[in-house]
């Protein structure tokens, strides 16, 4: 048996949430739990998106044991309609990529030092509109200046 909770709230945080944990007699299993910010998720996954808009705000399904205990659809703070059973399935099998496989861990892991890095070249150095950077080389024309001197 399977717990799943999903929360997509476009209200208040703009934040998908998602719940997962393995139900097993005698087992205490882990309660494996993501976060992502919508627009960041709807680039990989634009069904989400798609299931909070025009005036819907909230998707809210929770299962547990097959058995389900909430499934609500909300505009701005009124319950209109229960998660379609094709919706259901998506939502279910989107929690497992999150939360079991890892899928998407990459859309909120922190940047490398080496991305951090060309981050900062590219905002304070590289400029399109500007000539590139002439190359010198300062030793040379220190040695240069140096022969002029002693002539």
């Amino acid at each position: 048996m399977e717990y799943y909770k999903v929360h997509i709230d476009e209200d208040d945080s703009f934040t998908a949430y998602f719940e997962y944990r393995k139900l097993e007699k005698g087992v205490k299993n882990p309660m494996l739990r993501k976060n992502f910010p919508i627009d960041i998720l709807g680039e990989e996954e634009p069904r989400i998106l798609e299931l909070v808009e025009g005036e819907v705000t909230d998707i809210y399904y929770e299962e547990r044991e097959g058995q389900m205990l909430a499934s609500e659809i909300k505009e701005i703070n009124i319950i209109v309609d229960q998660i379609k059973e094709e919706d259901v399935t998506y939502l279910k099998d989107l929690v497992k990529r999150t939360c079991v496989d890892n899928e998407y861990d990459s859309l909120i892991a922190p940047p490398t030092v080496d991305q951090q890095v060309e981050d900062f070249i590219k905002e304070f150095f590289e400029d399109d509109e500007e000539e590139p950077l002439e190359q010198k080389d300062f030793l040379a024309e220190f040695f240069a200046e140096l022969e002029e001197d002693d002539s």
